[in-house]
């Protein structure tokens, strides 16, 4: 058995290193005075004292008798469990209660995303945070891989409405096609995009390539999310006006209203 190893894993739940060798020497030795354990465990015996102090208010050891004193230690799972309880409890004690100390005109930030391991990992945290709508624009491929977590929001009531490109078995919501014709040839040379917008909360667009590095953009900046909504609601009027009237368009703007779209350049 590794006791070092053992003191130095004590030593991460606020123990210091005079205070679990001494618990360390107890548990192999129990029942002794508090000069005898400074010998037992290298403790110098100007601390021991005062670490078997440290280790009584920690719940550590108990006192047995008075003529001399003697220690004995306590479970150190009891130690554990309570160690736990309280971080837990801090834990949600803070998560409620440290964004009171923000400045009350917050600032809202854009936080710069790169490589798809990042993107995809924070696009997994966004989607179950929906409580009321999640709005979505994405190629197929990116919205197959994350139906899963779309199909649990579904599955909760939470309005979920899509733009998608390209082809999927996955029906999830209310799900708009994009069909214009030529979107490949802007794929290759921009990337397929994709945008989400949770509750008007938060919002993230991305970009992932086939050669070169995925970047995404994710952020609670009101300004940002509206543009994000507007862009989805925008390809949502389009699609529908075009499903209905792919000829009459395709006959006056040309195809994919190439017409009106040489006048903005994507790259």
């Amino acid at each position: 058995m590794d006791q070092e190893r053992i003191i130095e894993k004590m030593m991460d739940f606020g123990l210091n290193k005079y205070e679990a060798k001494a618990y360390v020497a107890l548990i192999k030795n129990p029942e002794v005075t508090a000069y005898e354990l400074s010998k037992d465990s290298g403790v110098p015996q100007a601390k021991i004292y005062e670490t078997m102090s440290k280790l009584l208010s920690k719940n550590l050891v108990n006192i047995i008798g008075d003529n001399p004193t003697k220690y004995i230690p306590v479970d150190f799972d009891a130690f554990l469990d309570t160690y736990k309880e309280n971080v837990e409890y801090s834990v949600d004690y803070l998560k409620k209660n440290i964004k009171n100390l923000s400045q009350s005109q917050k600032v809202s930030y854009l936080w710069h995303l790169e490589g798809r391991d990042n993107i995809f990992q924070k696009i997994k945290n966004m989607i179950p945070k929906a409580n009321s709508f999640l709005y979505l624009e994405a190629w197929a491929e990116e919205f197959d891989f994350f139906a899963d977590e779309l199909k649990e929001v579904e599955s909760k009531g939470i309005e979920i409405v899509s733009v998608i490109y390209g082809d999927t078995k996955n029906d999830i919501g209310i799900m708009h096609f994009h069909e214009m014709e030529g979107l490949e040839k802007q794929v290759e040379e921009v990337g397929r995009w994709f945008t989400l917008v949770v509750d008007g909360a938060e919002s993230l667009f991305a970009v992932f390539v086939e050669k070169g590095i995925d970047q995404g953009i994710w952020t609670e900046n009101k300004a940002f999310m509206l543009m994000a909504e507007s862009f989805i609601s925008h390809d949502i009027f389009i699609a529908e006006i075009y499903k209905m009237h792919k000829l009459e368009l395709d006959k006056e703007f040309g195809p994919n209203m190439q017409h009106i779209r040489k006048y903005v350049k994507t790259k």
